[in-house]
């Protein structure tokens, strides 16, 4: 019996301290610097030249946390949600293509392609 009263007094001191510790950071210290890399990528920067980028710019930051932060930004943006002009990297506005299908008549019969390249 005595030690079930030690187990809640061991818990309740767990609780106590629990409440006691000071909140971890959530977020990347990268996080106020989202553009400036994603602009740095759009202009072909390695991992490694952000990262030194940014350190003799006044953030102590190694390229695999550079590489990390946009590997999760990128896969945390919303997928079916409509994207917005801003975000669109240049290189990919101008795309070439449209996505229906077309077919092409081969010796072979219909030959279908996914997508359609425009000249």
């Amino acid at each position: 019996m005595s030690a079930r009263i030690i187990g809640a007094e061991t818990s309740m001191n767990l609780q106590t301290s629990a409440e006691a510790e000071p909140e971890r950071r959530t977020r990347s210290k990268l996080e106020p610097h989202r553009e400036a890399i994603f602009t740095l990528r759009r202009k072909h920067w390695t991992y490694r030249q952000i990262a030194k980028w940014l350190n003799d710019h006044g953030v102590a930051v190694t390229f695999p946390a550079v590489y990390r932060f946009c590997e999760r930004t990128i896969a945390r943006r919303p997928r079916n949600a409509g994207t917005p002009t801003a975000t669109i990297p240049d290189a990919l506005e101008n795309i070439p293509f449209s996505i229906s299908q077309t077919t092409t008549e081969t010796k072979k019969g219909l030959k279908k392609y996914r997508f359609n390249i425009e000249d």
